[in-house]
């Protein structure tokens, strides 16, 4: 056996591949005369660390041998091999490798070596190599070594982890194979042994294997390996590398083979092209601007789509002409900065809209989703993420936007922009007062200065205008007071048409009432002018009614209605005058003090109550739901409304505390009318703004239904759009988690919000209810019956319950009804009442 392997010697170590050689790390400090060492070399191949013995071996001393490389001290014919091994290292292809070469040493002899050679990889400093060796140059001159070097070639080539094989040149057939072969092949060694290189390779690639046999070259070490495919005894073919070496075996001109099988690196090759391609496909023929940008503000990468939006020709002109992101692209510089910050804040960005500059100088909008890439070790590499034009949805939105809070035929904000601003300004004032008091311990109330104005205006003998020249003059002539009215407004006043003839203006930032007074009679001199309509001059008056805040009222409904009573009462006078409310200021004020302070005991003398308001199914006629609303019954005040104390609850930060009380109440009720026998019913119970606010929120609704043992299908949470707004990811989250546990979700006060067309898709609602503010005046103004008709066809497309709010007469109903709206509450069915009234409500229902 020896003597058929015997030719093996000295090629078979530049193809090993798995066996390590045991026993070559000897210390060579305690063997003197040892033939093992072991030195290391960089990527470069400089020798460094030398052992004293890797010195002996060659004859110089350490100094010397560290200022050589490699190919200094190996035999010129040994450096391919020792080349090649070390680029599969460095691929990772192989983990360590075995060469037989030769050293030179410094006085000129060959020193025949082992040499075993691993990468070392350490995250401290650059990888190297550690080559250990072992003189093998007196091997061959004692039959014993002849017989160890004979028993380790057959042992390393039987038991190589790779198939091998040795074939003749001649007749191709297969002279010996290693186990690896038969395992991986399939066939026995006797199967083997009776075939020849074209038993195992397609037909068709026999032709090219047999040109390739002619025209071989002998090679002295391994050859490159090739690319070639082979089959399986079970008929499968794989890919496969293949590495060769001429040599005489058993008297026989013969190669001995090493087999690599690549099919598995070859398949993830050809996927990963076909994703490189399905990728660039998409990157190049995307609907939407993908880039990749630096931290400095420069574009790396960008599609064709990213240079139609910003309107460069290519995205080679993007990158090479847009080198400063943050100024030549954004409108507003600091969008840039902004976003950067997001992105190493949170690392994903998501409808991030800004202004942009496109390459004629024209403004869009975009909005961007992006997101931060890091390497392994956590350093930020750049950006990357989408862009999309939504310059036309914004307008879309803005017209929707505009037509939902401005009147269409004046163009000024209508009667719910109008309180919504007003509501604001208030919020405003009501600081202003409240540091006024805390100031002034002891003051009169009369001396109290006023904060705020709204002015009620009412166009006198408009109706003869309308009766004797038509509509269509009443219209035009209405179009030139607001645009009359709008000259005479400055910095702090704000002008709103409510409807019909009337007018409403509230001045903030009110200095004192004569200067409201001299406003007034402003607005007054300026109708002295006539107005054209339709080359005809008319002379028309105004009649204004005048309230204060806090005098004459501490929110915007009771201002408007004060203001309302005011102007009447102008009209009274003779028209064309202004009136100031006149009403005593201290009993608003010693209202709201009292409300500040009872707010608090409320809860300790069990004051608040639930009312419930049912909700009618209009295809049904029958009671499907109930509202439960808050109620305030003061010892002193008696019933306290809820938008003073609702208010005022927020602002001690009481609201949650009584959300839950409202909660467990209603929850216990519903459960109650369940257990009386009585059909179940979806309560409705409203959530506010701080609420949402507590991270455990879900916990606690889940907690409540369960003590009350209310199914969570029966509970219903309504919320306002502006809620959404506060924080939009968190809040939707939320709710999602709420229906997926079989609560439904409704949005109370639909339309009312500059949020309820952007935000509706992305909110898990399944009901919007119609502010009752659209639903007072339908079917008479034609706006609101417009914007009513509109929220219910909206909610229909969007597969979603259209409730009204606020139905109080038979008209509104048929309207709705008409128009399919799914169901109504109001004061037509049924005031707000407490828990035994409702009861008898459902109870007359089902008997």
């Amino acid at each position: 056996m020896a003597e058929r392997y015997k030719h093996l010697n000295p090629i078979y170590q530049e193809i090993l591949k798995q066996e390590r050689l045991k026993n070559l790390m000897r210390i060579a400090k305690c063997i003197e005369n040892s033939t093992v060492g072991v030195f290391e070399t960089d990527l470069d191949d400089h020798i460094r660390e030398v052992s004293v013995s890797f010195c002996d071996l060659l004859g110089y001393r350490a100094s010397q041998i560290c200022q050589l490389k490699y190919e200094e001290i190996c035999h010129p014919d040994d450096l391919s091999a020792y080349y090649f091994l070390k680029e599969r290292l460095l691929s990772g292809e192989i983990d360590h490798c075995y060469l037989n070469v030769r050293y030179i040493r410094e006085d000129g002899q060959i020193v025949q070596v082992l040499q075993s050679t691993d990468l070392s990889i350490d995250n401290t400093k650059e990888p190297y190599f550690v080559n250990r060796f072992e003189d093998i140059t007196d091997w061959e001159q004692t039959s014993k070594n002849l017989q160890d070097t004979d028993n380790r070639t057959r042992y390393l080539f039987e038991n190589n982890p790779n198939p091998m094989w040795i074939y003749d040149l001649e007749t191709l057939r297969f002279l010996a194979v290693n186990q690896a072969a038969i395992n991986h092949y399939g066939y026995s060694k006797e199967e083997f042994l009776s075939m020849t290189l074209q038993d195992i390779r397609p037909p068709e690639d026999i032709p090219k294997l047999l040109e390739a046999i002619a025209n071989a070259r002998v090679s002295i070490g391994l050859t490159e390996p090739e690319l070639w495919r082979h089959c399986k005894k079970d008929g499968s073919q794989i890919f496969v590398s293949v590495s060769s070496h001429t040599l005489i075996y058993n008297n026989r001109q013969c190669k001995i083979i090493l087999i690599n099988d690549i099919t598995q690196k070859i398949q993830a090759e050809e996927a990963l092209k076909k994703a490189e391609a399905k990728y660039r496909s998409i990157f190049e023929n995307a609907v939407e601007g993908i880039f990749q940008s630096s931290v400095d503000g420069k574009f790396l990468i960008a599609n064709p789509m990213l240079a139609k939006i910003y309107g460069y020709d290519t995205p080679e002109d993007l990158i090479a002409n847009l080198t400063d992101i943050g100024h030549q692209l954004y409108v507003n510089p600091q969008r840039r900065l902004e976003l950067v910050k997001l992105l190493l804040e949170q690392e994903d960005v998501k409808l991030f809209e800004s202004e942009v500059y496109r390459k004629d100088g024209s403004i869009i909008w975009t909005s961007e989703n992006a997101h931060a890439v890091y390497d392994v070790v956590g350093n930020l590499l750049y950006f990357e993420g989408t862009v999309e034009d939504i310059t036309a949805s914004k307008r879309a939105k803005a017209e929707i936007e505009h037509l939902a809070f401005h009147d269409s035929l004046t163009n000024l904000p209508n009667r719910v922009l109008f309180r919504e601003r007003l509501s604001s300004a208030l919020e405003h004032a009501a600081e202003k007062l409240q540091i006024y008091l805390d100031e002034v311990q002891e003051v009169a109330i009369k001396l109290i200065p006023p904060l705020l104005a709204v002015l009620f205006l009412d166009l006198d003998r408009f109706k003869l205008v309308n009766d004797t020249m038509g509509h269509a003059a009443g219209d035009r002539l209405l179009i030139e007071v607001s645009k009359r009215l709008s000259e005479c407004m400055f910095e702090s006043t704000f002008l709103a048409r409510m409807g019909g003839d009337e007018f409403m203006i509230f001045v903030s930032d009110l200095q004192s009432v004569e200067s409201i007074q001299q406003f007034a009679q402003l607005i007054l001199q300026s109708f002295e002018v006539p107005f054209f309509v339709e080359e005809m001059a008319l002379y028309i008056g105004t009649s204004i009614g005048i309230s204060l805040y806090p005098s004459d009222g501490m929110d915007h409904e009771t201002l408007m209605k004060h203001a309302d009573t005011a102007m009447f009462r102008a009209k009274e006078r003779g028209r064309n005058h202004y009136q100031l409310y006149n009403h005593a200021i201290g009993a608003k004020v010693i209202e709201y003090v009292a409300i500040e302070n009872g707010i608090r005991q409320a809860f300790e003398r069990s004051e608040f109550q639930v009312f419930y308001q049912p909700q009618i199914n209009l295809a049904t006629g029958e009671i499907d739901g109930m509202e439960a609303l808050a109620r305030w019954l003061h010892p002193e005040l008696g019933w306290v409304p809820p938008n003073q104390f609702i208010p005022a609850a927020e602002e001690h930060g009481l609201i949650v505390r009584l959300g839950e009380l409202i909660l467990r109440t209603a929850c216990a009720q519903n459960r109650s009318w369940q257990q009386q026998g009585l059909p179940p019913i979806r309560i409705a119970v409203n959530f506010s703004v701080k609420q949402f606010q507590s991270p455990n929120l879900c916990d606690r609704i889940m907690q409540i239904l369960d003590e009350t043992n209310l199914e969570p299908q029966y509970l219903e949470l309504e919320i306002t759009e502006s809620l959404v707004m506060q924080d939009q990811t968190t809040i939707i989250k939320m709710l999602r988690q709420l229906q997926a546990l079989g609560m439904c979700v409704s949005i109370d006060d639909f339309g009312t919000g500059y949020s309820s067309l952007s935000y509706l898709r992305l909110l898990p609602v399944s009901k919007v209810k119609i502010d009752a503010s659209f639903v007072r005046e339908t079917p008479h103004n034609r706006d609101d019956a417009a914007i009513t008709s509109a929220i219910i066809a909206m909610a229909h497309n969007l597969n979603l319950i259209a409730i009204a709010e606020g139905v109080e007469r038979k008209e509104q109903l048929e309207f709705l009804r008409a128009h399919h709206c799914d169901a109504v509450q109001g004061y037509l069915f049924s005031r707000p009442v407490p828990a035994h009234e409702a009861t008898l409500l459902l109870k007359a229902q089902f008997k």
